[in-house]
């Protein structure tokens, strides 16, 4: 070699453990400064689809002259292809395409009302339509996802090496019910339909480039959770209204990963939805894909530049694949979006942090590297539940530690930074909330390296059922030990004091008595009283301002009939 160095051969290849041991006896030659092994290289080049040079979004902005922030994908297809992975497609369908027939598999199927059946194309517009021109979205997803590469023709897929598997969820105009999506969602991680044929080639990537407004049902959230427990990842758009993305789903919902649009210069599109639920960005501003020229019906095919979180899904989906592919064992939805945060792209200096993209801008090529080397980092999870007591929230933690490190810290936070909302900061607290309402729970959980995960998500606290309430009407209580009963009284203006009394039958029932003003909470009540060894709690307030005031009683021993009463003094 020109540096002064050799290099051994050996007349056969060594296993590892053969490699090693050569290496060593080599090495204990007092003569030999150094040995190490003569590593594979490839060449970092770009491919040669002629449309290659249209698609900022999977460059570098580190290359020389390269201005725009894009997914670093070609550091990464030196490593994967994505080979082996199935990506399940949940949006229009599929329309036949030179850049991308070879990667769509046979056995797709139709979902949607019109067209129910079918193999997962997208046939055009259904009947009495109330557009013009046919949407051809899923043939864009699909390109971005899975085209093929160095094939001389059109753009480069993120996965060009993955196939891809077509559940037809919206139709021509890109619409669809929530029922048809989460029975696309089962069916391409390999769940039975009842009426539908079995998909041979069960995905462990699902891209749902679609959403709507509103909470995370719990149809889509058993779908979602179906398919994670079946060992897909779910990839889910924000979507593209400029607004916290809390308020849509799948977006909220957990078990997904949720991604937002950032533009060429690595800033918020303008329109892409953000917020604390979003995990991670990657380009959706003007990005080329494969699409159709037809209006009603498919016709020739041609490649179009589209907008949207739409877009920046199947950017995600498709590392996720090549990750996938290289990984020593699956990386599980939480692990999965735990290496993505860890390996993100910064944003730039002039990211505006009140409108959050998640941890960064999705690196395929540091994304991919970890994937390889066996790194599964631990990962953030946790699930939240309302207790019987009412706005009373648990959080139970599911975070995982399976790449040799531990857990050592759990960092929570409700909402809002009240002290006395948290029974016990612990791995699994308990929460008391004082108003109803959606709040943004989130957890941060720190290893043995000092690696930390994050996840952030929404959860509805729903305010208890309450009874209406008089003064001067005695009303019997029956409640079991650590049940809650909920009493609203209206006081009028012109009240200046009032009295509630609970009076027991019996010495052995116990219990508190809370009177609190315009929520039903136990946190800081105008008055508070204890019922025990048969005395009567009694709770009073002077001059109470007129409105809504609520009187929860809290059973700590069976309360048998005990008699509630409000009275007046004007």
């Amino acid at each position: 070699m020109g540096i002064g160095s050799d290099v051994v051969t050996t007349e056969r290849k060594l296993n590892a453990t053969e490699a090693k041991a050569f290496m060593r006896a080599i090495a204990s030659d007092p003569d030999v400064e150094y040995v190490e092994p003569d590593t594979p290289m490839f060449a970092a080049s770009a491919p040669n689809d002629p449309l290659y040079s249209s698609q900022w979004g999977l460059g570098s902005n580190l290359d020389p002259g390269q201005s725009t922030v894009g997914i670093r994908a070609e550091g990464a297809w030196n490593m994967a292809s994505g080979a082996g992975v199935v990506i399940g497609l949940l949006d229009t369908g599929v329309t036949s395409h030179s850049d991308l027939d070879v990667n769509i598999l046979p056995g797709g199927y139709d979902f949607t009302f019109w067209g129910r059946g079918g193999d997962g194309k997208n046939t055009g517009l259904p009947p009495a339509a109330i557009r013009s021109t046919a949407h051809w979205h899923g043939t864009h997803v699909a390109g971005i996802m899975a085209a093929l590469n160095n094939n001389g023709v059109g753009i480069a897929g993120v996965a060009p090496g993955a196939k891809v598997v077509s559940a037809r969820v919206l139709d021509g105009c890109a619409n669809g019910a929530l029922s048809d999506v989460a029975d696309g969602i089962m069916w391409a991680a390999g769940g039975m339909i009842l009426g539908v044929p079995a998909n041979s080639h069960p995905a462990k990537v699902i891209n749902a480039s679609l959403g709507g407004y509103g909470v995370c049902s719990a149809t889509m959230q058993t779908a979602i959770d179906y398919a994670a427990a079946r060992g897909a990842v779910v990839v889910v758009a924000a979507m593209n209204e400029a607004n916290d993305a809390a308020k849509y789903q799948p977006a909220k919902c957990h078990n997904v990963i949720t991604v937002g649009n950032s533009a060429c210069n690595g800033v918020r599109y303008y329109d892409s939805n953000h917020g604390p639920v979003v995990d991670i960005a990657a380009p959706g501003d003007w990005i080329l894909s494969t699409y159709n020229s037809g209006t009603s019906t498919p016709d020739a095919e041609s490649y179009s530049y589209q907008n949207g979180t739409s877009m920046s899904a199947p950017m995600v989906s498709g590392v996720v694949a090549l990750a996938q592919s290289v990984a020593p064992v699956p990386l599980s939805a939480a692990e999965m979006r735990a290496l993505i945060q860890q390996n993100a792209q910064p944003f730039p200096a002039t990211f505006d942090w009140s409108r959050s993209l998640g941890a960064g801008i999705v690196d395929a090529n540091a994304t991919v590297t970890a994937a390889k080397s066996g790194k599964i980092p631990a990962a953030v999870d946790f699930y939240c539940s309302e207790l019987a007591a009412a706005m009373q929230v648990k959080c139970t933690d599911l975070s995982t530690a399976r790449g040799g490190t531990t857990i050592k810290s759990w960092a929570w936070n409700f909402g809002i930074g009240d002290p006395d909302m948290v029974w016990t900061q612990s791995v699994n607290p308990i929460v008391n909330f004082d108003y109803a309402g959606i709040y943004n729970i989130s957890l941060i959980v720190t290893d043995s390296n000092g690696a930390k995960s994050t996840y952030t998500r929404p959860f509805n606290v729903l305010p208890p059922a309450v009874i209406d309430f008089s003064a001067d009407i005695p009303t019997p209580v029956f409640a079991q030990n650590s049940e809650m009963r909920y009493y609203q009284l209206d006081i009028p203006a012109g009240v200046k004091g009032v009295s509630v009394t609970l009076q027991p039958t019996t010495t052995n029932e116990g219990g508190w008595l809370y009177l609190r003003a315009g929520t039903p909470s136990v946190l800081h009540p105008q008055c508070q009283s204890q019922l025990f060894g048969g005395n009567t709690a009694t709770c009073t307030m002077a001059n109470p301002t007129a409105g809504a005031y609520y009187i929860i009683i809290s059973a700590k021993a069976k309360l048998n009939g005990s008699v509630l009463t409000a009275t007046y003094t004007k």
